[in-house]
């Protein structure tokens, strides 16, 4: 009820500026292999009136909320507050990035660590890797420059689920017409199979579902377009099963009933949202191919083993030098020999996938696990080292066991890192994320200082380069030949790239624990619904829900 009454402040502004919200949910007017896709403001703002209304009285609603804020909870008690005892921006758009990553595999466009503005393409519409950030300006705008709390992130969140929905109920659209079937149409369990599988190939491969003959030319070679195809089917027929069984026992009917465009986009839902952990397997299927060419110790392949492989028939790794640099994959601290940095490849846009006008589905950061145990165990922005050893030394992933000694010259950098913060440790800065990276060095990514790195997909590179990706046979064997003996190396950790360059994600004075004003203020924004708008409840919300009636309907069916 507190967060609640926090968002009830918002919604008379919000209200005042949606205009033809009737059509918030018509905003994919174009394929994603467009370059600038854009939707309505006023969609964006719809879209968020209906999350905070059904935060007031949607029971399917509140119990997403309550599972969006369970994992976020971590996250929250953990990092660094203003005086307020609330998230700053960065560290909203930082937690975000965090949640959708962990609770889908969505790497969502516009929350990237440099972040950027939400501004438009006109007056009306936003480009889509914008729309988080203007998200959160309208939150910020309403509520004042005091951050946003637990239920109100989590807002935002349900928001951009919602947007997501939406565009796959769109999507969907396309497919039923390709198929020259009415959106009111009710299919069969085999009709429902047939769109699920057309939609999953065309989110996969990419391509234009209102484009009959491409749509047709992607399901002809889909499984050479995509070898995993196969069992990418037969997962998505198990969710499909799954949800039929699932409505079944809800409506205590005992034989399958036919679907609607409703039913099958929740299917969809279901598949979109946990996409990103299924196809993980590829993932670490390539991250084991990879470690077997690897010095475990140090989480590198020498480029010269690299280019073996690939050579050798394992056609992945194949990147030329200058985009693995562009990628933040390679690494030349070794003069003789260049190596390619394990989790930084991996983790590489070239490996993603699936992708929609709100996010890319890239295999999952294996270190994120790891970091939200320790912010578990801590619950504090920060702490001292010898509690942060004690946790790690514990702490076993897929390639280190547990217990462990860890090395003296880790122990130095951790001593080292508290020593220019105070005696404590920030848990979310480059310098703990440098550290995290020689400690698991299979698991966590080399963090590289920002600006000497800029990652794009292949398309971008080639588009903004006029340069191929890969390297050709010819130009691997010449790197081959070239490379010179390497000296035997120290086997000690000093030997690893290590940059002193802190970047933090907050200012060290926002660190520590919320102030006594932050507390007075929290409960004087909850005070505030009492006096100001007690008697204007019933009348705001259903005036709200009047307007946003379309949005709502959608968004309380997709929901299970």
């Amino acid at each position: 009820m507190v967060s609640t009454c926090n968002l009830l402040l918002f919604v008379s502004s919000i209200c005042a500026g949606l205009p033809n919200l009737g059509h918030a949910n018509a905003f994919l007017r174009k394929d994603r292999d467009a370059t600038s896709v854009s939707m309505s403001k006023a969609g964006v703002q719809g879209s968020l009136l209906t999350e905070i209304i059904s935060a007031m009285g949607s029971a399917a609603t509140e119990g997403r909320l309550s599972q969006i804020e369970d994992v976020l909870r971590p996250m929250f008690i953990a990092m660094p507050k203003n005086e307020y005892g609330n998230l700053g921006h960065s560290t909203v758009r930082y937690a975000l990035h965090r949640l959708f990553v962990q609770r889908h595999g969505w790497y969502v466009k516009g929350l990237e660590p440099a972040g950027g503005l939400w501004n438009a393409s006109s007056p009306a519409e936003i480009l889509t890797d914008r729309v988080p950030g203007y998200i959160q300006e309208l939150f910020e705008q309403r509520m004042g420059d005091h951050g946003l709390n637990l239920h109100e992130v989590a807002v935002l969140a349900s928001t951009l689920e919602h947007l997501v929905h939406d565009e796959a109920k769109g999507r969907l659209q396309a497919t039923f017409k390709t198929r020259g079937w009415s959106p009111t149409r009710i299919l069969s369990n085999n009709q429902a199979t047939d769109a699920l599988e057309t939609y999953m190939a065309v989110y996969i491969v990419g391509g234009n579902l209102s484009d009959q003959t491409g749509v047709n030319d992607v399901m002809a070679n889909i499984e050479q377009l995509y070898p995993f195809w196969p069992q990418t089917k037969e997962w998505l027929h198990q969710v499909q099963r799954d949800f039929t069984r699932s409505e079944m026992s809800r409506t205590m009917r005992t034989v399958p009933e036919k679907l609607d465009l409703e039913a099958v986009t929740r299917i969809a839902d279901k598949l979109s949202e946990g996409y990103g952990r299924f196809q993980n397997t590829e993932c670490l299927q390539l991250k084991g191919d990879m470690l077997v060419h690897a010095d475990r110790s140090t989480g590198r392949v020498k480029l010269t083993d690299f280019y073996k492989a690939a050579l050798g028939g394992q056609w992945q790794f194949s990147e030329s030098m200058s985009y693995l640099r562009e990628l933040g994959a390679l690494d030349e601290s070794d003069s003789y020999d260049p190596s390619v940095v394990v989790t930084n490849y991996i983790g590489a846009m070239s490996n993603c996938i699936a992708t929609s006008a709100f996010y890319s589905v890239c295999c999952i950061d294996e270190c994120e696990s790891l970091l939200t145990h320790l912010e578990g165990k801590l619950a504090a922005p920060q702490a001292e080292p010898e509690r942060i050893v004690t946790l790690v030394a514990e702490l076993p992933s897929n390639t280190v066991q547990a217990p462990r000694s860890l090395p003296a010259a880790l122990l130095q950098r951790l001593n080292e890192i508290a020593a220019g913060n105070g005696g404590a440790v920030p848990l979310h800065g480059r310098l703990f994320a440098q550290w995290m990276h020689h400690a698991f060095p299979n698991e966590c990514p080399y963090p590289h200082v920002s600006g000497t790195t800029s990652p794009r997909t292949p398309n971008e590179w080639m588009e903004g380069t006029g340069e191929a990706h890969v390297a050709t046979a010819e130009e691997m064997q010449d790197h081959i030949d070239r490379a010179l003996p390497r000296p035997p190396a120290a086997g000690d950790f000093s030997t690893l790239p290590w940059a002193e360059e802190e970047e933090l994600l907050v200012i060290r004075s926002a660190f520590g624990s919320s102030s006594t004003g932050g507390t007075w203020w929290a409960a004087g924004r909850n005070l505030i619904f009492v006096a100001a708008f007690g008697s204007m409840l019933t009348g705001m919300v259903r005036s709200a829900k009047s307007v946003g009636k379309t949005m709502i309907a959608d968004s309380d069916k997709m929901y299970v």
